[in-house]
């Protein structure tokens, strides 16, 4: 907003999105009121990621703009808005809001039919302006160059609207122009470091706590304490049995991969479905082999058939509890009491892969630990109840001393710990009551995690088996993100093109699964079991996760 010295203004008005919008509707209803107060307080506009055609209530909203300076920001591969195409295969694809229907109105070029990106128009004595960057819908809230387009818009819209009044020049106010810096990506590189500083407290602070009274209980005895980053233990397995681990992590990479889209949006998954018969038709036809071995050879195969039938019960539990969430996909829909709707497509994703990746682990680690001990703890499960109600409370603890941190760091310097969108941030109360009914339905995946990276890591050393356990878990994500985006880039169509929103939520995905990742084998190093890097990663990353989210206050009736 521009002030002369008696306090009078000129207002501009921008937003990203549904902030786009508003700024759209702020300009409407601006122009309704001057219909009877006589005078306009808005002078310009720039609505950035919002196309008109979804402006509910006005079959026109372009002509509301009057001698107004307007603008729109609408890049070529925006995720939701500005397609033209006759025949929509959905809303990721290519789009030039310049020939656009829609956009040539906004610019009163409908009748010529044609237009150029950036070319200021005149339209009922006022401007009309549509940039078209190359970029996607979230990248414009840190783009350098949409920064630069706002910056050089406000100026030639004011320069504009005081010439129109005869306000003089922008330099007569003092207002110097012609810059285009930004300053802005230092503080995002400042809570970056602050973001990463946060993350490194979460190792130190578990590290201290499990020292303390009552919580050095989740520690595991000194006796058995033979799988740290130091370990001496080396793997036993042959150079096969190596290619076949590094073969199944791949296929599982690959499945989570190619069912991402499908999880996320509910797509069919009837043939996921029926595939766990087959899944459970295999275990009891393994479990019955190995039992007619045991009874025909008698040579102390019966233990070894029992541990066979209580694995093979496992996996038919699981499969069956897989099958019924895969043929209910209408579950965790209810807004009213599942009240963060972005939310509700991560935990029903994170549900499914969690499953996905504890079939793939509980049906192939038997491969490789044949040969162990009946007292090996293969999966991190191994703990005692004192074990486990001290992971928990250390959990708890560090948790929310973490969110107490960012919540005085906010309220004394008003910033938090971020980088771009990805931020920890604090949440407020209908937030966190909306958290307690996600957390449980988060452990499963959590759960799931921490068992494929205890099982995959416990004997890999330093950084990387940090890298692998971050792998275990972003890489799916990255391998569908970049197969997805590629083939937008390269076709003009995206391999999922109705996949608009989901694909946003999945790259949000990524750093707090590798974080997530690198926790869950440091505090399993740690303590020898998966518990209590499963609680603190459900308790924490679920109340980030609904921080930085819609929660709706809806009730029935």
């Amino acid at each position: 907003m521009l002030k002369d010295d008696a306090g009078n203004g000129m207002i501009g008005v921008s937003g990203h999105s549904m902030g786009g919008y508003s700024s759209e509707y702020a300009v409407i209803f601006d122009e309704i009121d001057a219909a009877t107060n006589g005078y306009r307080k808005i002078a310009a506009a720039l609505p950035v990621g919002a196309d008109f055609r979804y402006i509910y209530g006005f079959d026109d909203p372009y002509s509301f703009f009057g001698p107004r300076s307007a603008g729109v920001i609408a890049a070529h591969w925006d995720q939701f808005f500005y397609d033209n195409s006759a025949d929509p295969v959905g809303s990721v694809i290519y789009k030039d809001y310049t020939e656009d229907e829609v956009g040539l109105k906004f610019l009163g070029r409908d009748d010529e039919g044609t237009a150029k990106a950036g070319v200021y128009y005149t339209m009922d004595g006022g401007q009309r302006v549509i940039y078209t960057p190359d970029e996607t819908h979230p990248q414009q809230t840190w783009s350098l160059k949409t920064g630069a387009d706002t910056i050089e818009f406000f100026e030639e819209a004011f320069e504009y609207q005081f010439n129109l009044y005869d306000l003089g020049d922008l330099e007569d106010h003092g207002i110097t122009t012609g810059k285009t810096g930004q300053t802005w990506w230092l503080k995002e590189g400042f809570t970056l470091i602050g973001l990463l500083a946060l993350v490194g407290m979460m190792f130190a602070g578990f590290a201290l706590l499990i020292k303390l009274p009552v919580f050095n209980m989740t520690k595991k005895d000194e006796e058995t304490d033979a799988v740290t980053e130091e370990t001496d233990v080396e793997p036993q397995t042959t150079g096969s049995a190596k290619g076949l681990k590094f073969l199944i992590i791949m296929v599982a990479t690959l499945l989570g991969a190619y069912f991402l889209p499908y999880f996320m949006d509910r797509m069919e998954l009837t043939p996921l479905a029926d595939f766990m018969y087959y899944v459970i038709g295999a275990a009891g036809f393994v479990t019955l082999a190995v039992w007619i071995m045991a009874i025909v050879k008698d040579n102390g195969m019966v233990k070894k058939a029992r541990r066979v039938t209580t694995g093979a019960l496992l996996i038919v539990f699981v499969a069956l509890a897989y099958r019924w969430l895969l043929t209910h996909t209408d579950i965790i829909t209810d807004v009213v009491y599942w009240s963060a709707p972005s939310v509700n497509t991560i935990v029903y994703w994170a549900m499914s892969a969690g499953l996905l990746l504890l079939l793939i682990v509980f049906t192939t680690t038997p491969m490789f630990t044949a040969g162990e001990g009946n007292d090996e703890n293969t999966y991190g499960l191994k703990a005692s109840a004192g074990q486990i109600i001290a992971g928990f409370l250390v959990a708890l603890v560090l948790a929310f001393s973490l969110i107490l941190l960012v919540g005085i760091v906010e309220w004394v310097f008003l910033t938090d710990f971020r980088f771009y969108t990805y931020a920890i941030k604090i949440f407020n109360s209908q937030q966190f009551g909306a958290a307690l009914k996600y957390m449980p339905l988060l452990f499963i995946y959590f759960f799931a995690a921490g068992v494929a990276i205890f099982v995959n890591t416990r004997k890999i050393k330093g950084w990387l088996g940090d890298l692998l356990a971050a792998f275990l878990l972003a890489a799916p994500v990255v391998l569908f993100l970049i197969y997805q985006y590629f083939t937008l880039y390269k076709t003009g169509v995206a391999a999922f093109p109705g996949f608009s929103l989901s694909g946003i939520l999945a790259m949000g995905l990524v750093p707090t699964l590798v974080i997530a990742g690198i926790i869950l084998r440091r505090f399993a190093m740690k303590t020898g079991h998966i518990w209590a890097g499963v609680f603190f990663t459900t308790v924490f990353f679920t109340l980030i996760t609904l921080a930085n989210t819609c929660v709706y206050q809806l009730t029935l009736g």
